[in-house]
């Protein structure tokens, strides 16, 4: 919902309360004692006619901004105004006081009472001029920290962006050296991976922009991955979809399921004469989308420390996952399953396209 600016009569409204409330609060000990209604008027008056100055400050206020980077200035000028102003206000007040003939102790009836009223007038100048200016800092400091964070926001993508152009290469160098293995020895099924290659490449650049996707997008990449692998392997390699209903169209990094099958397959049933299988499977976990692979391979090695892995798969995308939703505590997790292989958990925010 789009908020309105308040017109001008809404903020002469709020203007007004604002004074009405502090002049009803600095009247409560005239109430207490008995109802004393003329310091009461008196106290509602003094501060109405504060009120009615308000533009002024704020209209000095404005001026003054080009002095933002000289707060020094700003309340020098400020303080040296502040003596006229209190004058007005004495006057303005003395003006509006005029009308209730029991209060005697007017300026214009007593002028006894004008130094009364300066001094009285001259500090609440001073409150005016301190409450303008934590509303300038706090503006400023509002101003420098959404800067800040727009400055950060576009570190992140440019660092996310890196690590996905790291994983392209790198995936691609693996396929490249996966079908040069079969080109003289069976070059009709380097023909159908390369094939699958193109058409892989093609998916990658069109989706280059796009740091999210919908997961039934991923799952035609990854396929397109897996077309490759089932050629260079065979029989030995077994794949297993599993997703939960209503799950296709949640949104999931681009290119994250892809490296962390590749590592599976490489590192996991590929050094296994008998191959394996792997699982890929998505499942709704309350407000979140969790992700797990796994597979029946070899396991990880003793003393296997991700946070310091050599492997670009599991770093960047461990990585890539803390740099896109910091708000989950342990969006990325790996490790040795009880039956024998390993277990990739991936915990992301449920979103939807198009939401």
């Amino acid at each position: 919902m789009l908020s309105h600016p308040l017109s001008r009569s809404h903020k002469a409204l709020l203007v007004f309360a604002g004074w009405t409330v502090i002049g009803l609060l600095l009247a409560v000990p005239h109430v207490l004692v008995g109802f004393d209604w003329p310091n009461v008027i008196n106290k509602l008056i003094e501060y109405w006619a504060w009120g009615i100055l308000t533009p002024g400050f704020l209209y000095i206020d404005r001026k003054l901004a080009r002095f933002d980077n000289k707060p020094l200035v700003r309340v020098g000028i400020f303080l040296l105004l502040s003596a006229p102003f209190s004058l007005v206000h004495v006057y303005v007040t003395a003006i509006l006081l005029y009308l209730d003939p029991q209060i005697w102790w007017n300026p214009l009836r007593t002028p006894e009472f004008v130094t009364y009223y300066f001094l009285g007038g001259w500090v609440m100048s001073f409150a005016i001029i301190g409450t303008l200016e934590a509303l300038r800092y706090y503006r400023t400091s509002l101003a420098r920290q959404m800067a800040l964070e727009r400055v950060e926001k576009r570190l992140l993508v440019s660092h996310l962006n890196t690590l996905r152009m790291q994983l392209e290469p790198h995936f691609l160098f693996n396929a490249l050296n996966a079908i040069s293995s079969e080109v003289i020895s069976n070059p009709e099924l380097a023909r159908d991976m390369i094939e699958d290659l193109g058409a892989l490449l093609r998916l990658s650049l069109d989706y280059k922009d796009n740091q999210e996707i919908p997961l039934s997008q991923e799952f035609v990449l990854l396929e397109h991955y897996l077309a490759i692998q089932r050629v260079r392997f065979g029989d030995r390699i077994q794949t297993e979809i599993q997703v939960e209903s209503g799950l296709m169209n949640a949104l999931v990094p681009c290119l994250l399921l892809q490296p962390i099958v590749e590592n599976a397959i490489r590192h996991g049933l590929g050094k296994r004469m008998a191959g394996g299988r792997v699982i890929v499977a998505a499942l709704r976990d309350d407000e979140h989308l969790e992700i797990r692979i796994i597979d029946d391979g070899v396991g990880l090695p003793s003393g296997y420390d991700p946070e310091n892995t050599k492997g670009l798969g599991v770093r960047a995308t461990r990585e890539r996952l803390t740099g896109l939703y910091p708000e989950i505590v342990c969006p990325f997790d790996i490790r040795n399953c009880d039956e024998g292989g390993v277990e990739v958990m991936m915990r992301l925010p449920l979103r939807f396209a198009g939401a």
